[in-house]
């Protein structure tokens, strides 16, 4: 028994036996429509993998973890990762305070994000090195990474350190990020970088000068296969640039952080990391014929802030917590979760302390840092890998042949590729074809934000503008649920305003299944938009719906009834209320033989799952004269 292999008693099981099966389960259901989704990226994503689909692709299971061309980790034996956590506190002492927290509570690598009054970034207040002297005086530099996140400020922030202690960690210094976001270059680029990058090579070999964001791309609405194309084509223009300056290749890998955003697509987001390594090392090549600890790319993760919501905040740490999965899956070396609350303030005590328990959780209760590369072997993520390698690679050579990432950010095709994207993106949360729970689904009509100083902005053109200097049309912010929580902050600035709530009220009616379901779904959508949704249950008779209305003076009414019974309701209540009322009507569902009948009797719209959300929500508040 115990030579024999497990599961051998269990005869073998076609891909086409698997299919037929499901078809049977399907009942004549398309089986493509149903079960294959298709991605951003543009490749389909099937119910099912199995070992034939890697046929052709052994080059992703041929390797081990840690050899180049690093698809399977750039470490051999664990999984071990840094837990950062980046402190932007606006009072210097605060920001010492928690920082020591932090380390004192698991944290590895610790990063402070400075405040900078020229282009309106919120964070720690460092005026001057005496600032930043007290800052990280006394921090155990033995035993935790140290990283800033300055932005234009990062060689102000280097000149400022101590020059006779040994720092570990990162600048997080990228000019081409600051050109990519404010529209100028501002006096940065590879000239700025080079002198500390050269000085840090031969003094802090561990204190890396250059992190290219991927950030800049993601957080700016592009697809997974957009921002690795896009982040990897930055790393090889500061191969070229820096290279024409006379730093070699394997100085200038030294000295590189890849620091890549995490998003909500689970298992594409763990393909993206071992695609990252894999792309890396063949560009690296391309530069240098080193193939060992030189080639190895150091990469790093932060959550997205793109995918994070201002309302319904605890929904965050969910989205922090698999996103942090993905990343650890992957193989990122270093993983910084965001706070819930990010959006709206800076982080403290508590917001830092749920969001390194997440990583905390992943490590000394789920083990994910005991095994090197855990997804290897699942035919799914191999295969996604391979897709996702091709599409970024096919991508990345088009920027090569227009010219390089510089060229194309100039002439505008990277901003063209991303806006498109983004575009796409808001349409798939307007109509819910993507789903942003508290947001355009399931939301918490009753959450208010008392803080409208918003923490979300953090770029501006205010930079100065040096003479020369290179420009390009700027990347904008993109938040997933921007447009739908406007108009929530709209409805709640009304009611402070006015003293009362935005009320609606459903007026269920006829057959129990449909009236119960269309109230159910009225209640959430009128709810994304954040008005006082008032569910009475059931009403048995036009009369009583009246009765209610009276009652309950609201400034919306929704017919929750069949298609077969709404006209009559319609006609029954509509000409009682709509004499002296102004109050909106809509109806839920959308009859369309009756639609030009119920409009005359006075219904405004309809509410239905092909209503795009966020133009059925603006219209509804415009009729109600809300700005």
């Amino acid at each position: 028994m115990a030579s024999q292999k497990l599961f051998s008693e269990f005869p073998p099981i076609s891909t086409e036996e698997w299919t037929n099966l499901i078809q049977k389960d399907l009942k004549g259901a398309d089986f493509d429509k149903k079960l294959v989704w298709e991605t951003q990226e543009g490749f389909k994503i099937r119910p099912f993998y199995r070992k034939e689909d890697l046929k052709g692709k052994e080059w992703l299971l041929s390797n081990l973890p840690g050899k180049f061309p690093y698809v399977r980790s750039t470490r051999k034996l664990t999984n071990e990762w840094s837990i950062r956590q980046d402190i932007d506190s606006p009072d210097l002492k605060t920001a010492k305070t928690l920082a020591f927290e932090a380390i004192h509570n698991g944290v590895s690598a610790l990063g402070f994000v400075i405040s900078n009054s020229t282009s309106g970034k919120k964070g720690v207040p460092v005026q001057g090195p005496k600032d930043l002297e007290f800052l990280i005086q006394d921090l155990p530099l033995d035993d935790i990474t140290l990283h800033f996140v300055a932005e234009e400020r990062s060689p102000e922030i280097y000149s400022w350190l101590p020059k006779n202690k040994t720092i570990v960690g990162g600048l997080g210094y990228d000019p081409y990020r600051i050109l990519a976001r404010q529209g100028h270059s501002a006096g940065h680029g590879p000239e700025t970088l080079k002198p500390i990058l050269s000085e840090l090579a031969g003094k802090w070999k561990h204190f890396r000068a250059l992190t290219i964001h991927s950030s800049s791309f993601r957080d700016s609405g592009s697809t997974i296969v957009q921002e690795l194309a896009y982040t990897l084509a930055l790393g090889s223009e500061y191969l070229f640039r820096l290279g024409e300056l006379g730093i070699s290749p394997e100085i200038v890998n030294s000295q590189t952080i890849f620091q890549f955003t995490i998003g909500p697509d689970y298992f594409l987001e763990i393909a993206k990391f071992r695609a990252a390594r894999t792309l890396w090392a063949e560009i690296f090549s391309s530069y240098s014929s080193d193939k060992g600890e030189a080639s190895l790319p150091f990469i790093t993760a932060e959550t997205a802030r793109f995918n994070y919501g201002i309302y319904d905040l605890h929904n965050n740490i969910l989205r922090g917590t698999t996103e942090a999965i993905s990343a650890a899956i992957g193989g990122a070396e270093v993983i910084n979760v965001f706070p819930f609350d990010h959006l709206l303030q800076p982080a403290d005590s508590f917001s830092l302390r749920i969001a390194r328990n997440i990583q905390l959780l992943m490590k000394h209760e789920s083990y994910l840092d005991k095994v090197a590369d855990p997804s290897s072997g699942s035919y799914y993520i191999e295969s996604v890998t391979d897709a996702i390698t091709e599409q970024a690679w096919k991508l990345f050579s088009e920027v090569e042949k227009d010219g390089g990432f510089l060229e194309c950010l100039k002439s505008g095709k990277i901003q063209s590729a991303i806006l498109s994207s983004r575009k796409k993106k808001e349409e798939n949360y307007s109509t819910r074809k993507e789903f942003f729970l508290g947001t355009n689904q399931y939301p918490n009509a009753k959450d208010r934000i008392k803080n409208k100083d918003l923490n979300k902005n953090l770029k501006s053109s205010s930079l100065p503008k040096v003479e020369g200097e290179i420009v390009c049309e700027p990347l904008p912010d993109f938040f997933a649920g921007d447009a739908l929580e406007e108009i929530r902050m709209a409805t709640e600035d009304w009611e402070n305003k006015n003293q009362t709530t935005v009320k609606a009220l459903l007026l269920p009616l006829g057959d129990l299944k449909m009236k119960k379901a269309r109230a159910i779904f009225s209640l959430n959508f009128l709810g994304c938009g954040g008005l006082n949704v008032i569910d009475p249950g059931s009403y048995e008779n036009s009369q009583e719906a009246i009765l209610g209305i009276s009652k309950e003076a609201p400034n919306v009414i929704v017919l929750c009834s069949s298609d077969e019974e709404v006209l009559s309701y319609a006609k029954e209540i509509l000409p009682q209320i709509k004499k002296d009322s102004k109050v909106l009507v809509y109806v839920a569902g959308y009859p369309k033989d009756q639609i030009p009948e119920l409009e005359s009797l006075g219904v405004n719209g309809f509410l239905h799952v092909r209503s795009n959300l966020l133009e059925t929500l603006s219209d509804l508040l415009k009729r109600l004269g809300i700005k």
